[in-house]
């Protein structure tokens, strides 16, 4: 296909700047298509474009931003909020969560949502400028996705504000507490309430936010043991203490953390053996179970990790009735 200088210069400067390629008039559209047909560029959105081999290469997390700073470039004053805002802040990096973008308007605003676009009526929001895009507070954004998202989704944006940022639980139960007229306020609530910024990432919040769904007691989280041998400390995701003096331990695992050198600074072998002296050692304290389970198992075999904790004697009650929520009564 012939070379267009001006197509070239424009995918140039949007990779520069780290956004999509963004279609400003009928004129750049008709530019494009053909070259989108070609697999030359890839469309990432409507009006939204990338070269694959660039686009394939970002993280996830950064393809969420390249088309936030898009669309901020061309709409400087539009405010991004909920699970938009979440992912400048930082605290959502689930790529397959944005399909739409999310903006704040106010009452003297008529935006309809379309296509992409999905509008938020926040009336006064408070908002502040991150690397050039203008967004919801902190717990704005916290209190929005709390009240919108599913609960382990939800769950896994209010604990990593707690964990990344400067502020207390309190401080956020009061803020949502202040909403209580809007949308979804009581389903924040209960959001609000289990969120736990010692979380350490969103795979383990999405993992508590399902032993919660299915009605097992809440784990106690990040607990440090130390071994009879040799005094060496280990720390653990989850853990139950029994009334009857047992301990429960529920270790998430990872493929990556075994396969990856830059994770676990050892070769695969070596990650695995480590694995199984720290098990050894938890077990010589004595009353420990010790269980297993992956990411993958909670979302694709649920039954089997219910089942688990059932059989070590998590202690189990009635699922708790999540407002609005289509975890209300889970199976």
């Amino acid at each position: 296909m012939k070379r267009n200088d001006k197509l070239e210069r424009l995918i140039g400067d949007a990779e520069r700047s780290g956004m999509c390629l963004m279609a400003g008039n009928d004129a750049e559209r008709a530019i494009i298509r053909p070259r989108v047909q070609s697999g030359e560029l890839l469309r990432v959105r409507c009006d939204l474009y990338a070269r694959p081999q660039y686009w394939n290469a970002l993280p996830y997390a950064e393809r969420i931003l390249h088309m936030l700073r898009a669309l901020a470039a061309k709409h400087p004053r539009w405010i991004f909020c909920a699970i938009s805002a979440a992912a400048v802040w930082g605290l959502n990096r689930t790529y397959t969560m944005h399909g739409q973008i999310h903006l704040a308007v106010t009452a003297s605003t008529h935006s309809r949502d379309r296509r992409y676009l999905k509008f938020h009526y926040i009336p006064n929001p408070q908002t502040v400028v991150i690397n050039g895009l203008r967004v919801t507070g902190l717990m704005q954004t916290a209190f929005d996705c709390a009240r919108t998202l599913p609960f382990p989704e939800a769950l896994a944006v209010c604990d990593a504000a707690l964990r990344e940022h400067h502020f207390t639980k309190g401080q956020l139960e009061s803020f949502v507490q202040q909403q209580r007229g809007c949308a979804g306020a009581q389903r924040a609530r209960f959001v609000v309430a289990h969120a736990d910024g010692r979380s350490e990432n969103g795979g383990e919040s999405i993992v508590r936010a399902w032993i919660i769904i299915w009605g097992f007691a809440v784990p106690d989280l990040q607990q440090w043991f130390r071994s009879p041998m040799g005094g060496r400390a280990y720390r653990v995701d989850f853990l139950w203490r029994l009334d009857d003096g047992r301990i429960i331990v529920l270790e998430l695992d990872g493929r990556e953390k075994y396969e990856n050198p830059a994770m676990n600074g050892s070769d695969s072998v070596g990650a695995v053996l480590a694995e199984k002296e720290r098990e050894d050692d938890l077990q010589l304290l004595g009353n420990v179970t010790i269980l297993r389970t992956s990411y993958r198992d909670v979302l694709m075999n649920p039954g089997k990790v219910q089942a688990k904790l059932a059989l070590a004697g998590v202690p189990r009650h009635d699922p708790p009735r999540i407002p609005g929520s289509p975890y209300a009564d889970p199976a």
